[in-house]
Protein backbone atom coordinates (compact mmCIF):
# COMPACT_ATOMS: atom_id res chain seq x y z
CA UNK A 1 0.00 0.00 0.00
CA UNK A 2 1.17 3.53 -0.76
CA UNK A 3 2.60 5.55 2.15
CA UNK A 4 0.37 8.49 1.21
CA UNK A 5 -2.77 6.40 1.72
CA UNK A 6 -4.29 7.20 5.11
CA UNK A 7 -6.73 5.30 7.28
CA UNK A 8 -9.40 6.95 9.40
CA UNK A 9 -9.21 4.06 11.87
CA UNK A 10 -5.48 4.58 12.42
CA UNK A 11 -5.79 8.36 12.65
CA UNK A 12 -8.79 8.12 14.98
CA UNK A 13 -7.16 5.66 17.35
CA UNK A 14 -3.99 7.74 17.42
CA UNK A 15 -6.12 10.76 18.31
CA UNK A 16 -7.92 8.91 21.09
CA UNK A 17 -4.86 7.37 22.72
CA UNK A 18 -2.03 9.77 21.78
CA UNK A 19 -3.96 12.92 20.92
CA UNK A 20 -2.21 14.95 23.63
CA UNK A 21 1.02 14.81 21.63
CA UNK A 22 -0.74 15.17 18.27
CA UNK A 23 0.06 11.70 16.94
CA UNK A 24 -3.01 11.78 14.69
CA UNK A 25 -1.95 15.12 13.21
CA UNK A 26 1.60 13.88 12.58
CA UNK A 27 0.15 10.77 10.89
CA UNK A 28 -2.09 12.88 8.65
CA UNK A 29 0.74 15.28 7.81
CA UNK A 30 -0.66 18.28 9.74
CA UNK A 31 2.72 19.32 11.10
CA UNK A 32 1.64 22.71 12.48
CA UNK A 33 -1.15 21.16 14.56
CA UNK A 34 1.20 18.37 15.64
CA UNK A 35 3.76 20.94 16.79
CA UNK A 36 1.02 22.83 18.67
CA UNK A 37 -0.03 19.65 20.49
CA UNK A 38 3.57 18.87 21.45
CA UNK A 39 4.16 22.45 22.65
CA UNK A 40 1.00 22.39 24.77
CA UNK A 41 1.91 19.02 26.28
CA UNK A 42 5.47 20.19 26.91
CA UNK A 43 4.39 23.45 28.52
CA UNK A 44 2.00 21.60 30.84
CA UNK A 45 4.77 19.24 31.92
CA UNK A 46 7.24 22.11 32.28
CA UNK A 47 4.86 24.06 34.51
CA UNK A 48 4.39 21.01 36.74
CA UNK A 49 8.16 20.54 37.01
CA UNK A 50 8.68 24.20 37.92
CA UNK A 51 5.83 24.26 40.45
CA UNK A 52 6.55 20.94 42.14
CA UNK A 53 10.27 20.43 41.65
CA UNK A 54 12.32 23.54 41.00
CA UNK A 55 10.58 26.21 43.11
CA UNK A 56 10.34 24.11 46.29
CA UNK A 57 14.02 23.14 45.91
CA UNK A 58 15.27 26.72 45.73
CA UNK A 59 12.89 28.45 48.15
CA UNK A 60 13.03 28.59 51.94
CA UNK A 61 10.27 27.13 54.10
CA UNK A 62 9.04 30.59 54.94
CA UNK A 63 8.84 31.54 51.25
CA UNK A 64 7.08 28.26 50.44
CA UNK A 65 4.36 29.03 52.96
CA UNK A 66 4.07 32.64 51.78
CA UNK A 67 3.84 31.70 48.11
CA UNK A 68 1.68 28.57 48.45
CA UNK A 69 -0.93 30.28 46.26
CA UNK A 70 1.64 30.45 43.45
CA UNK A 71 2.09 26.66 43.45
CA UNK A 72 -1.66 26.18 43.34
CA UNK A 73 -2.00 28.54 40.38
CA UNK A 74 0.92 26.97 38.48
CA UNK A 75 -0.35 23.44 39.07
CA UNK A 76 -3.89 24.44 38.10
CA UNK A 77 -2.65 26.09 34.91
CA UNK A 78 -0.52 23.04 34.08
CA UNK A 79 -3.49 20.72 34.63
CA UNK A 80 -5.76 22.95 32.54
CA UNK A 81 -3.28 22.99 29.64
CA UNK A 82 -2.60 19.25 29.81
CA UNK A 83 -6.25 18.22 30.17
CA UNK A 84 -7.48 20.65 27.52
CA UNK A 85 -4.87 19.44 25.07
CA UNK A 86 -5.69 15.79 25.80
CA UNK A 87 -9.43 16.40 25.39
CA UNK A 88 -8.81 18.27 22.13
CA UNK A 89 -6.85 15.29 20.72
CA UNK A 90 -9.43 12.80 22.03
CA UNK A 91 -12.34 14.69 20.43
CA UNK A 92 -10.48 14.98 17.12
CA UNK A 93 -9.90 11.21 17.23
CA UNK A 94 -13.61 10.54 17.81
CA UNK A 95 -14.54 12.89 14.97
CA UNK A 96 -12.08 11.22 12.59
CA UNK A 97 -13.41 7.76 13.51
CA UNK A 98 -17.04 8.81 13.15
CA UNK A 99 -16.49 10.35 9.70
CA UNK A 100 -14.44 7.38 8.53
CA UNK A 101 -12.38 7.14 5.38
CA UNK A 102 -15.02 9.08 3.45
CA UNK A 103 -14.45 12.06 5.76
CA UNK A 104 -10.71 11.93 5.13
CA UNK A 105 -11.33 11.72 1.37
CA UNK A 106 -13.56 14.81 1.53
CA UNK A 107 -10.71 16.66 3.25
CA UNK A 108 -8.38 15.72 0.40
CA UNK A 109 -6.48 12.77 1.90
CA UNK A 110 -5.81 9.71 -0.22
CA UNK A 111 -7.60 6.74 1.34
CA UNK A 112 -7.83 3.11 0.30
CA UNK A 113 -11.63 3.03 0.11
CA UNK A 114 -13.71 6.10 0.87
CA UNK A 115 -16.97 4.15 0.96
CA UNK A 116 -17.72 5.10 -2.64
CA UNK A 117 -16.52 1.92 -4.30
CA UNK A 118 -13.68 2.33 -6.73
CA UNK A 119 -14.98 5.50 -8.35
CA UNK A 120 -15.62 8.64 -6.30
CA UNK A 121 -16.70 11.73 -8.24
CA UNK A 122 -15.85 10.10 -11.55
CA UNK A 123 -12.09 10.16 -11.12
CA UNK A 124 -10.98 8.67 -7.81
CA UNK A 125 -9.37 5.30 -8.30
CA UNK A 126 -6.67 4.46 -5.77
CA UNK A 127 -5.70 1.22 -7.46
CA UNK A 128 -4.94 2.82 -10.87
CA UNK A 129 -7.14 0.39 -12.78
CA UNK A 130 -9.28 1.43 -15.74
CA UNK A 131 -12.80 2.25 -14.68
CA UNK A 132 -16.15 3.37 -16.08
CA UNK A 133 -17.02 7.01 -15.93
CA UNK A 134 -20.60 8.20 -15.79
CA UNK A 135 -21.19 8.20 -19.57
CA UNK A 136 -19.76 4.75 -20.30
CA UNK A 137 -16.29 5.75 -21.51
CA UNK A 138 -13.17 4.49 -19.82
CA UNK A 139 -10.65 6.60 -17.91
CA UNK A 140 -6.98 5.74 -18.00
CA UNK A 141 -6.23 5.06 -14.32
CA UNK A 142 -6.10 7.83 -11.75
CA UNK A 143 -5.06 10.78 -13.85
CA UNK A 144 -7.95 12.96 -12.78
CA UNK A 145 -8.41 11.76 -9.20
CA UNK A 146 -7.38 12.86 -5.77
CA UNK A 147 -3.62 12.92 -5.30
CA UNK A 148 -1.42 14.30 -2.51
CA UNK A 149 -4.19 16.12 -0.67
CA UNK A 150 -5.64 17.98 -3.66
CA UNK A 151 -7.16 17.58 -7.07
CA UNK A 152 -4.89 16.66 -9.96
CA UNK A 153 -5.36 19.26 -12.69
CA UNK A 154 -4.37 17.03 -15.62
CA UNK A 155 -6.81 15.99 -18.34
CA UNK A 156 -8.20 12.48 -18.26
CA UNK A 157 -7.38 10.26 -21.22
CA UNK A 158 -10.64 8.71 -22.33
CA UNK A 159 -10.34 5.83 -24.75
CA UNK A 160 -13.47 6.89 -26.61
CA UNK A 161 -12.67 10.62 -26.62
CA UNK A 162 -15.52 11.17 -24.17
CA UNK A 163 -16.20 13.64 -21.40
CA UNK A 164 -12.91 13.87 -19.45
CA UNK A 165 -12.63 17.16 -17.57
CA UNK A 166 -9.96 18.78 -15.39
CA UNK A 167 -9.91 17.76 -11.75
CA UNK A 168 -11.46 14.34 -12.14
CA UNK A 169 -15.11 15.37 -12.27
CA UNK A 170 -17.30 13.86 -14.98
CA UNK A 171 -20.26 15.67 -16.50
CA UNK A 172 -22.68 12.73 -16.19
CA UNK A 173 -24.28 13.34 -19.61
Amino acid sequence: MNNNVKSATTAGLLGIFLGAVGAHDWYLGNKSKGILHVCLAGSGILLMIVADGILPAVMSWRSLITFAWLFTILNGLAALIACGNGIWGFVEGIIILSQGDAGLARKGYMVANAGYGQNYNGGYNNYNQPMNNMNGNYNNGNQGGFQNGGMNQGMQNNQNGGNGQNGGAQSGK
